[in-house]
């Protein structure tokens, strides 16, 4: 049997000439005894228990400040990489606005020289075409000439 506080403060015992019955002073104090015990055993188990807890509530608390640090490092090394990211994009658009100019000026120079070579052509076709005119009117002359003579000789 379980003893209450209530059962302590209503116990009456036996009362004989000498004072109260021994044997049921002694069996009420084996009760609460056995009672105080398991009352022991049970806060100390209880204690066990909220020390586990507590140490379980430490270890999730430092993980939680784990998790909580890896991600803010997650963080940081997302904003860095999209940083470098940026960074390496502009290097390379820089560069292949570079090799686009000089792409560009290649065929500029390029353009100016064929424009150059062009004009130069032109310029010795039309000295060719007056040379051969010059050969051509040279030669009707000599036709002619030659015609004015046969021409006279018959």
């Amino acid at each position: 049997m379980r003893v209450t506080p209530l059962d302590i403060i209503q116990k009456q015992f036996t009362a004989n000439r000498r004072g109260y019955e021994p044997d049921e002073v002694r069996s009420f104090l084996e009760e609460v005894r056995e009672t105080m015990e398991d009352l022991l055993k049970e806060n100390q188990r209880l204690r066990e228990q909220i020390a586990r807890f507590e140490a379980e509530i430490a270890e999730l608390r430092s993980e939680e400040h784990e998790v909580k640090e890896t991600l803010q490092l997650a963080r940081q090394v997302k904003e860095e990489m999209e940083r470098t990211a940026r960074r390496e994009s502009d290097v390379v658009l820089g560069e292949a606005r570079l090799e686009a100019e000089k792409i560009i000026m290649a065929a500029g120079d390029e353009k100016r020289d064929i424009q150059a070579e062009l004009v130069g052509l032109r310029s010795q076709k039309a000295q060719l075409m007056g040379e051969m005119r010059g050969i051509i009117e040279t030669h009707i002359r000599l036709l002619d000439d030659l015609d004015a003579e046969g021409a006279a000789a018959r």
